[in-house]
């Protein structure tokens, strides 16, 4: 499993530590880091990540206020160097509060939370089924009714014949979470299940009613793949 996060921190001492414990854990990707919470809003707008490793003293609007400002808040580690600030940190369901300065770890010790968390959120996979939810419903789906996994801001479309689902998520732990079985990205924004396209045109692929565009970087690897499933 792999865990997407930024930092947001104005100090550059505590941001590139961070960086470097972040370099040490290989299943965590940091996406970037940011002196201020403004500039982390205006990414933010275009961009989703699992975990964010946030000051809570920023100049301008605090780690608390930049909080408050998401509709829909990733998990969040705090970082500061004043422990009082630690019961608002766990009032907005933090995952852990680290005091600076703070050990790789003790570092590692919030990593771990957070990977807990992530675990217990996504979705169970088990003998070809998937449990999911979704309109405040839980959903069993089968595999094999699957066609393509889409993005779609802070959600996954889970798209077959019956009925399409809206389940919140990224698209990277959905990857992470179907490796093994016949399912490949061919997009930056959708999976597919490759045994259930029909054929293949230039940079589109048919699937039950639907045409998905092929990023060109992915596009051998498809041609690959659908060799290895059925070799011609």
């Amino acid at each position: 499993m792999s865990i997407s996060c930024i930092i947001i921190e104005d100090e550059p001492a505590a941001s590139d530590l961070l960086e470097r414990y972040l370099a040490q854990c290989p299943d965590m990707r940091c996406e970037g880091a940011f002196p201020d919470a403004f500039a982390a809003l205006a990414w933010l707008e275009h961009h989703t990540v699992d975990l964010i490793f946030l000051d809570i003293n920023l100049p301008g609007l605090s780690g608390i206020g930049f909080l408050k400002a998401l509709p829909k808040p990733p998990m969040v580690i705090f970082t500061t160097a004043y422990p009082q600030y630690a019961v608002d940190g766990f009032d907005h369901e933090a995952v852990d509060f680290l005091l600076k300065p703070f050990s790789f770890d003790r570092f590692y010790k919030a990593v771990a939370k957070a990977k807990e968390r992530m675990t217990r959120s996504q979705p169970s996979l088990q003998s070809g089924k998937i449990t999911v939810k979704a309109d405040r419903k839980i959903y069993r789906i089968d595999l094999d009714n699957i066609w393509f996994i889409e993005s779609c801001g802070d959600y996954v479309a889970i798209c077959g014949p019956e009925k399409k689902l809206m389940v919140h998520g990224t698209l990277k732990s959905w990857e992470d979470r179907l490796q093994g079985f016949s399912f490949f990205r061919i997009h930056r924004t959708v999976i597919v299940h490759l045994p259930k396209i029909d054929h293949i045109e230039g940079n589109m692929v048919k699937i039950g009613p639907h045409k998905l565009a092929v990023a060109a970087p992915y596009h051998d690897e498809l041609i690959r793949r659908l060799n290895q499933l059925s070799p011609i």
